[in-house]
């Protein structure tokens, strides 16, 4: 009996070895996205409130990690509603005409702790390719990606009309720092 079912035992170890990785929805209560730029040369950072998106990610195999995350702009909270509100209007994210901002990671290269994310990120329509070292855990049952990376907010003509095109008055680094959780399955 035990001979006859190694094969079919073999043959279910190699479907799981091999399987693609489910898509796992980002748990954004746990998740935190920020973006910290420089006004007259001092930091200042504000929170997105309001993402969603999934990851599919198989921890035999990290290098096919794909994800996808949708980010409300008129969500991005600097703690004072006039600002929020600016931010949210015209000159800058002009989140009426667009409001996502989309970032979709589509290749990890490297091994253990030493992993590179690539993808696109699109800003107020404009896509531009990003790649950036990225961190995965697993810890109690859910999986933790996490990273940084450096954009050019003129590049996605954010704040780029008027006073605010001005790099000495609002930097054009912008560093965009995340933490995405969800379930492991």
């Amino acid at each position: 009996m035990i001979q006859r079912l190694a094969p079919l035992a073999a043959v279910i170890l190699v479907a799981m070895a091999t399987a693609p990785a489910l898509a796992a929805p980002i748990e954004a209560a746990r998740s935190e996205i920020k973006a910290t730029f420089k006004q007259f040369n001092v930091p200042v950072t504000g929170n997105f409130k309001k993402f969603s998106g999934d990851v599919q990610f198989n921890p035999a195999q990290p290098t096919d990690t794909k994800a996808t995350l949708n980010v409300d702009t008129a969500s991005y909270d600097l703690d004072d509603p006039e600002y929020n509100k600016a931010v949210a209007g015209k000159d800058w994210f002009n989140s009426k005409a667009h409001p996502k901002a989309v970032f979709e990671i589509t290749g990890v290269s490297g091994t253990g702790n030493n992993l590179q994310a690539t993808g696109d990120l699109t800003i107020r329509g404009i896509t531009k390719p990003v790649k950036f070292p990225v961190k995965i855990q697993t810890s109690a049952g859910k999986h933790i990606v996490s990273g940084k990376t450096q954009i050019k907010r003129l590049d996605f003509e954010v704040g780029a009309d008027g006073e605010w095109g001005d790099t000495s008055l609002v930097a054009d680094e912008v560093v965009i720092d995340f933490k995405l959780v969800m379930p492991a399955k």
